[in-house]
C-alpha cells in the first residue's frame, strides 16, 4: 500500500517504547504470516543497527539478562541477584559443576551411549530436545510397524503402462528390488484379517530404493523418516539421511493395484481409495482390516455396493467381491452404554457394531468414531485371538510376538516417527533419527520406584493438584538423549566432541543457587571470586566428602559454601509451567535421587499454565505479546478478540461412570470442535461449570468427562450449554495504561490451576481505580476521625463494642482465615478474593450501616481494618501496600519487615444469626408496609406534617410449631460429625413426611420454608442453629439497631415492646400514622 509507506516506518530505536503501527498491520491476525525473528527482535526494542550482532549465539548471553534484571525489579520482584548465572559453558563456575554431575552419573550406571530412535532435526543435522522446538514440545518417537506388501507382476506392469517408469518387472534382476508398498500400524497382530489396502487417491506418492535394492512406496514424510533410521548397525537407504527417489507416483496411479499381504488368507488383495488418510503421519498407505477396524469395513463395504463409486476410481468388481471381512479375534461381551445397547461383539466387532447401530457409509463420521473408542480398547486390552500362531492368546500378549514373526519372516520392520509434527526453532519438521549419542537411562526400575515412592507420599511431596501427572510421567518417561552435536552448552567431559543438551545440565541447579554467590561476581563467572571448584571441592560442599587438598580454597570459604547448601536443602518450592513436568522437573526428581539421599530430595513443585491475554494465546507472532516492562511502564498496545457466546437449550445428558465419559445430545447441530472448552448448567438461570469436548459423535451428539471437578455430570434433559468462539473479524488494537501492582493482581486473578492463565486487562483496569478510591477513603476517614470516628477502649474490653463492631470483626476473621488457607495453597485468585474484594465489600457495609444510621464508626476497629487490608494483600499489590503502611499508617518500618500477618478476633459465629435476623427483619417489614399501602384506597391521603412511627412487639419465644420443627431437626443432628446425619435432600424428604404425621404441622404452609432456611444456618453454623431459643437478646439487638432500623424503614419514630407468646403468633408487627 503505496498510500501508507511513511506510516509503515519502524523506529530505529524506540527504548521500552510501545508498538508501532506495523505491528497493527502485520500482526498474525488469522491467515497473515508469522513474524521473522527481526521482526520479533524489532518487537522487543533492540535497534535495527544491533540486529545482526544476534548471528553469535553468545550476544544473546550478554543482551538480555540485564533487561530481565531489570524489568523484574520493576516489577517489584525481591530477588537475591548474586546468585543467578548462565547455564552454559560461558560460565566456567556452572561448567564446573555440570562436569561433576555427569561424572557422578556415569560412575553410578546412569548414562550409557548408542544409537537410539531420537527427535531430530534434518536442518541443524541434531536431536532436537523440548527446549529446542518451536512445536511439539513434550513428544517423542513412537514405534510402528512397517508391514511389506509386495507389488505383484501384473502390477508393476499396470504402472508401466500408466507412465510410472523405473518399476517394470524387467528392471528387477532379484527379489531385493522388488517393489513394495509399505503401510505403518500400530496392531502387527490383526494382519491376518487383511482384505484390502488403502491409498489416497489425491496423495502424492514416491518409489524410494532402500540400502538393500528393495523399492518401498509411500509418501515423502515415511521416506524421510526412514532415511534416517537403521536396521541394526546398517542404514536403512544407502546414505544416512537422503533418500533415493525413483519416481514419484499419484495415489490415483496406485489405486486397483494386486499386491501380495503377510498373513492374510488371500493370496492376493488390491488397492482401494480412502478419502480420510493423512500424509503427514504413517506412510500414506494404510492396510485393512474390516473385521475389527470400522472405518476400514464402511468403505470396503461401500465399494462392493456402489458400482458407481467404484467406476469413479477405475476399481473392477473383481477386485473386491468375494472380500469378506475375516473373523482374527473375539472380544467378551459388548458395550451396552457406548453402542446403544450392543451386548455381543461376536467374531467381527467392528461388523457387528456397525450393523447395530446402522452405519450408512465412510461418511457416517459420528458413528464410526464411537464404534472405534470402543473396538480398539476392548479389542486391545480384553480380545483374545483366534487365528495363527497365537490363537488363544490375549491380543496384548500376541502383539510382539507376532510383530516378531513378520520380521523374522521379512515381511515388516520396525519404523518410528514423531507422536505429532515436531518443528525445530530453526523451522524444518522433525523426523526420528537412529543416532550415536549419550543418554541417561531414566525408567531404571529400582531408580524410578524409589522416585514415585516419594512422590506418592503426600507427607514428603507436595504437587499441588497435579500428584498423577507425576506419577504417569515416571511410568513412561525412558532413555533421554543427553547430548547433541553442537550448540551453548557443556561439553560431555569424557567425549568433549557432545554438548550436554539444556534440559539435561539443569536438573539439579537449584543446589548451585546455595553457592554461586560465594564464587562468581556476575552472570556469566567472568569476575572471579574462588577457583574454579574440582569434583572433590563439589563432593565437599554437596555430598560431605572429605576436606579437599590444594584445591586452592580456604577451609572457611570451603565451609561456608557446605553450610549454605545445607541451609537451603532440601528446597521447600519449585515453581515452573505445566509443560515441563514431563521432562524437566520430573527430570530433576530423577538427578537429585541419583545424586543425593532422599533427605535432601525436592519437597514441593508448584506448576502453571501459560499466559493468555483476554482470552487469545499471548505470542509474539499474534501480535499480543506484552512484556513485563511494557505492562507496568504503559504505553503499551495490544491485540483484543472480542469471544462470542453461544448458548444451547435443552441438552440431553447421559453419563456413564464405568467408561468415564458422558453424552450430550442436541436437537440442532451444536457446531462444536474435538477439544474446545463449554460451559455446562443446570438450566439458564444456574452458573456453569467448564468442561472439554472429548469427541464429536455426530451433529447433535458429542462426549464430555463424566465428572467436573469431584461432581459426577447429572442425567439432564435440559441441560444448558455454552461455547466460546473467538470472533476475529472483530478483532482490535487496544493501548493499555497499568500500573505495577494492578498487573501483578490482574496477574494473581489470572488462574489458579494448570490450565492456562487468562490475564484480563479489565481486571488491571479495575484495579487502579479501585486501589485510588480505597487509598482516598482510608486518608479521608483518619483525616476526619473526629467526625467519622469514635473512640473504642483501650484495655480492648469489648464493652463499647457494638453488634455492628463485632460483626465487621468476624468478617474479618473470615477474610484472614481463608486467605491465609488460600496463599498457603498457592491459590492467589481466591485469596485475592477474600483478602481484597470481600474485605473492602465487608467495610463497605460497616461503613454504609454507620452513615445510615448518622453514627460514628469505632476508630480502632476502622484502624484494624486498614492494618489487615494492607498486610493481606502486600504480598501481591506490594507498592500500594508499603505506600499506606509507611506515609498514611505512619508506621515503623516496611510492612514486609514490621507488618505482623493478621491474627484472629476470635468473634463467635453465632453473631451471623444476628445480622440475618436484622436484614430480614427489614425486608419483611418493607413488605408489609407496601402491602399496607396498596391496600389503601386512591383519595386516601396523610398529611406530610404527621409523623411516621413504627412499633415492634417481641415476642419472648418462638410459637409452638417451629420449636417442634426446631426440635425435630434436633434429632436428625450427629454430635459426632457435628452435621446432620443424613444428607439435606434425604432430610427434607424426611421433613415432609414428619409434617404430614403430625397435627401442629400440617396447616403450616411456612413449615418447609423454615425447614429449608434452618438447615443452611446449621451447615454454616453448627448446632447452634437449631436451638429453640434465640442465642441472642433479641431486645437488646434491636435496641442497639433502632437508628439503623429507623432509616432503613424511613420511619420517624419507632419503639420496642415486649409481648406475650400467646398474644401473637407473629414474631413483630409495625403501625404508622
Amino acid at each position: 500500500d503505496d498510500e501508507d509507506d511513511d506510516d509503515d516506518e519502524v523506529p530505529v530505536n524506540k527504548a521500552k517504547g510501545g508498538k508501532t503501527k506495523l505491528l497493527a498491520k502485520t500482526g498474525n491476525v488469522v491467515g497473515q504470516r508469522p513474524k521473522t525473528q527481526w521482526e520479533i527482535l524489532q518487537l522487543c526494542n533492540v535497534p535495527d543497527d544491533e540486529i545482526p550482532l544476534f548471528q553469535d549465539p553468545q550476544y544473546w548471553l550478554q543482551y538480555f539478562p540485564p533487561y530481565g534484571q531489570t524489568d523484574l525489579e520493576c516489577f517489584g520482584v525481591h530477588v537475591d541477584w548474586r546468585r543467578s548465572f548462565i547455564t552454559t559453558d560461558t560460565n566456567p563456575y556452572y561448567d564446573s559443576f555440570v562436569r561433576w554431575q555427569f561424572r557422578i552419573l556415569q560412575q553410578k550406571g546412569y548414562i550409557a551411549f548408542g544409537k537410539r530412535p531420537t527427535v531430530y532435526s534434518p536442518l541443524d543435522q541434531q536431536a532436537c530436545m523440548d527446549h529446542d522446538r518451536a512445536s511439539g514440545e513434550g513428544k517423542g518417537p513412537q514405534e510402528y510397524t512397517l508391514i511389506q506388501m509386495r507389488v505383484l507382476e501384473a502390477g508393476l506392469e499396470t504402472l508401466a503402462q500408466r507412465g510410472i517408469e523405473g518399476l517394470s518387472s524387467s528392471s528387477s534382476s532379484s527379489s531385493e528390488e522388488e517393489v513394495y508398498l509399505v503401510a505403518a500400524t500400530l496392531r502387527p497382530e490383526t494382519m491376518y484379517g487383511q482384505t484390502n489396502c488403502f491409498v489416497l487417491p489425491e496423495g502424492q506418492y514416491g518409489a524410494y530404493r532402500m540400502a538393500n535394492g528393495q523399492i518401498f512406496v509411500c509418501s515423502e514424510h515415511a521416506a524421510l523418516n526412514l532415511a534416517h533410521q537403521c536396521d541394526g548397525d546398517a542404514n536403512r537407504t544407502a546414505v544416512f539421511g537422503k533418500v533415493d527417489l525413483v519416481t514419484p507416483i499419484s495415489g490415483q496411479d496406485l489405486l486397483g493395484l494386486p499386491l501380495k499381504a503377510p498373513k492374510t488368507p488371500y493370496d492376493v488383495i488390491y488397492t482401494l481409495p480412502l478419502l480420510t488418510i493423512s500424509m503427514t503421519k504413517g506412510t500414506g498407505v494404510v492396510t485393512s482390516v474390516p473385521s475389527d477396524a470400522p472405518d476400514d469395513y464402511a468403505a470396503l463395504r461401500d465399494m462392493q455396493t456402489k458400482p458407481e463409486l467404484r467406476e469413479q476410481y477405475g476399481i473392477t468388481e473383481e477386485m473386491v467381491a468375494g472380500y469378506d471381512p475375516i473373523p482374527i479375534l473375539r472380544i467378551p461381551g459388548g458395550d451396552e452404554e457406548m453402542l446403544d445397547g450392543l451386548s455381543d461383539f461376536g467374531d467381527m466387532a467392528a461388523v457387528t457394531a456397525c450393523q447395530h447401530l446402522q452405519v450408512k457409509d465412510q461418511h457416517d463420521a459420528g458413528k464410526l468414531k464411537r464404534i472405534k473408542k470402543s473396538v480398539y480398547n476392548k479389542g486391545f486390552y480384553a480380545g483374545v485371538m483366534t487365528v495363527g500362531s497365537q490363537a488363544g492368546k490375549k491380543v496384548e500378549d500376541a502383539k510382539e510376538l507376532v510383530k516378531t514373526e513378520l520380521m523374522e519372516a521379512g515381511e515388516a520392520l520396525r519404523y518410528w516417527e514423531p507422536e505429532e509434527e515436531i518443528k525445530s526453532r530453526s523451522g524444518d519438521i522433525c523426523v526420528i533419527a537412529f543416532i550415536d549419542q549419550w543418554f541417561l537411562t531414566y525408567g531404571q526400575e529400582d531408580w524410578k520406584q524409589s522416585i514415585m515412592a516419594h512422590v506418592a507420599n503426600e507427607e514428603s511431596f507436595e504437587a499441588f493438584g497435579v500428584r498423577n501427572e507425576y506419577l504417569n510421567t515416571l511410568e513412561w518417561l525412558g532413555n533421554w538423549a543427553c547430548s547433541r552435536s553442537f550448540g551453548l552448552g557443556t561439553k560431555v567431559p569424557w567425549d568433549p566432541q557432545f554438548v550436554v543438551e539444556s534440559l539435561s545440565d539443569s536438573t539439579i541447579y537449584m543446589a548451585y543457587y546455595t553457592v554461586a554467590h560465594l564464587l562468581q561476581d556476575c552472570i556469566n563467572g567472568n569476575t572471579q571470586n574462588a577457583p574454579i571448584p574440582t569434583d572433590d571441592v563439589w563432593n565437599y560442599v554437596f555430598l560431605e566428602g572429605p576436606l579437599p587438598e590444594n584445591s586452592g580454597f580456604s577451609d572457611e570459604l570451603l565451609l561456608q559454601m557446605r553450610t549454605e547448601f545445607q541451609y537451603w536443602y532440601p528446597f521447600n518450592l519449585r515453581v515452573s509451567g505445566k509443560d515441563l513436568i514431563r521432562n524437566h522437573l520430573t527430570m530433576s526428581l530423577y538427578n537429585h535421587a541419583a545424586i543425593w539421599g532422599p533427605d535432601k530430595w525436592p519437597k514441593a513443585f508448584y506448576t502453571n499454565g501459560h499466559v493468555m491475554v483476554d482470552n487469545a494465546k499471548m505470542s509474539k507472532s499474534a501480535g499480543n505479546f506484552i512484556s513485563l516492562y511494557d505492562a507496568v511502564r504503559g504505553n503499551n498496545v495490544h491485540l483484543f478478540v472480542p469471544v462470542d457466546k453461544t448458548k444451547i437449550n435443552k441438552v440431553g445428558l447421559v453419563s456413564s461412570e464405568e467408561e468415564e465419559i458422558a453424552t450430550a445430545t442436541t436437537k440442532k447441530p451444536h457446531g462444536l470442535s474435538e477439544g474446545q472448552v463449554i460451559s455446562i448448567a443446570k438450566s439458564k438461570h444456574h452458573n456453569g461449570n467448564d468442561i472439554t469436548v472429548l469427541s464429536i459423535l455426530s451433529d447433535t451428539q458429542f462426549t464430555i468427562p463424566s465428572t467436573i471437578g469431584d461432581q459426577q455430570v447429572e442425567n439432564s434433559t435440559a441441560a444448558v450449554v455454552e461455547s466460546s468462539v473467538k470472533n476475529w473479524k472483530a478483532h482490535e488494537w487496544r493501548s493499555q495504561s497499568w500500573t505495577t501492582d494492578s498487573v501483578r493482581y490482574a496477574l494473581a486473578c489470572a488462574g489458579d490451576s494448570m490450565n492456562d492463565a487468562n490475564f484480563e486487562s479489565d481486571n488491571a483496569n479495575t484495579a487502579i481505580l479501585t486501589l485510588d478510591n480505597e487509598l482516598e477513603w482510608i486518608k479521608s476517614v483518619l483525616e476526619d476521625d473526629t467526625t467519622l470516628l469514635r473512640e473504642g477502649n483501650n484495655n480492648n474490653n469489648n464493652n463499647n463494642r457494638t453488634i455492628q463492631d463485632e460483626l465487621f470483626l468476624l468478617r474479618m476473621d473470615d477474610c484472614i482465615a481463608q486467605s491465609s488457607a488460600f496463599y498457603e495453597d498457592m491459590k492467589f485468585s481466591m485469596a485475592m478474593k477474600f483478602a481484597f474484594n470481600d474485605l473492602r465489600n465487608h467495610r463497605k457495609l460497616y461503613r454504609d450501616y454507620h452513615e445510615k444510621c448518622g453514627e460514628p464508626m469505632q476508630k480502632e476497629i476502622v484502624i484494624q481494618y486498614i492494618e489487615t487490608l494492607v498486610v493481606l494483600i502486600a504480598p501481591v499489590m506490594k507498592h500500594w501496600s508499603e505506600y499506606v503502611w509507611c506515609h498514611v499508617l505512619k508506621k515503623e518500618g516496611s510492612v514486609f519487615t514490621h507488618g505482623k500477618w493478621p491474627s484472629l478476633s476470635g468473634m463467635p459465629k453465632e453473631l451471623l444469626l444476628q445480622d440475618k435476623y436484622l436484614q430480614d427483619l427489614v425486608v419483611n417489614f418493607r413488605k408489609t408496609l407496601a402491602k399496607k399501602k396498596k391496600g389503601k384506597a386512591a383519595a386516601t391521603t396523610t398529611s406530610s406534617s404527621s409523623k411516621k412511627r413504627g412499633v415492634i412487639c417481641v415476642q419472648s419465644e418462638y410459637p409452638a410449631w417451629k420449636k417442634a420443627t426446631l426440635e425435630w431437626l434436633q434429632s436428625q443432628w450427629n454430635d459426632e460429625t457435628n452435621a446432620f446425619a443424613v444428607d439435606l435432600k434425604t432430610l427434607k424428604q424426611a421433613a415432609k413426611e414428619h409434617q404430614q404425621s403430625s397435627e401442629l404441622l400440617q396447616t403450616e404452609k411456612a413449615y418447609m420454608g423454615v425447614v429449608s432456611f434452618v438447615m443452611g444456618q446449621a451447615t454454616q453454623l453448627g448446632k447452634i442453629a437449631l436451638s429453640t431459643e434465640l442465642p441472642f437478646d433479641e431486645t437488646n439487638l434491636l435496641t442497639q439497631s433502632l437508628a439503623f432500623l429507623k432509616a432503613s424503614l424511613e420511619l420517624d419514630e419507632l419503639s420496642i415492646c415486649s409481648s406475650s407468646s400467646s398474644s401473637s403468633s407473629s414474631s413483630s408487627s409495625s403501625s404508622s400514622s
